[in-house]
């Protein structure tokens, strides 16, 4: 028998760059870097990263599809190295119903916005704009 599935959310999949902060307990910056979400619900994310995580909280940006910057605080839940070499990272969001709400639908706007928009493209042959 399977094990039954223990999240409080659904998880949806995606694929969003994220830029993220490590911090100490006292909010200093300890490290930088850039990662992949993988998949996201109202209360946390799954982040891929060639690098492991070993603070405990952890500071996410990403922007939506106006290029806005969209951002959440979170809490590390855990830390594990795949196959692939590279880290598989839970975050649970540390914000406010509302504020990880929110967080989670512009990342799912974003991410089916930008796939979209791939498929038009390759359909039509035509190529985005290169700024």
């Amino acid at each position: 028998m399977g094990e039954a599935n223990q999240r409080e959310y659904v998880r949806v999949e995606t694929s969003n760059l994220i830029s993220y902060a490590c911090l100490d307990a006292q909010g200093t910056m300890i490290k930088q870097g850039m990662g992949k979400a993988l998949d996201i619900s109202q209360n946390g994310l799954m982040l891929e990263s060639s690098c492991p995580i070993e603070s405990e909280y952890i500071s996410l940006v990403s922007a939506d599809p106006d290029d806005r910057l969209v951002g959440i605080g979170g809490k590390v839940a855990y830390t594990r190295r795949s196959r692939t070499g590279t880290y598989k990272i839970g975050i649970r969001f540390t914000g406010s119903q509302e504020e990880n709400v929110q967080f989670a639908a512009s990342l799912i706007k974003t991410f089916h916005y930008r796939r979209k928009k791939l498929a038009a493209g390759t359909t039509t042959g035509a190529r985005a704009p290169v700024d």
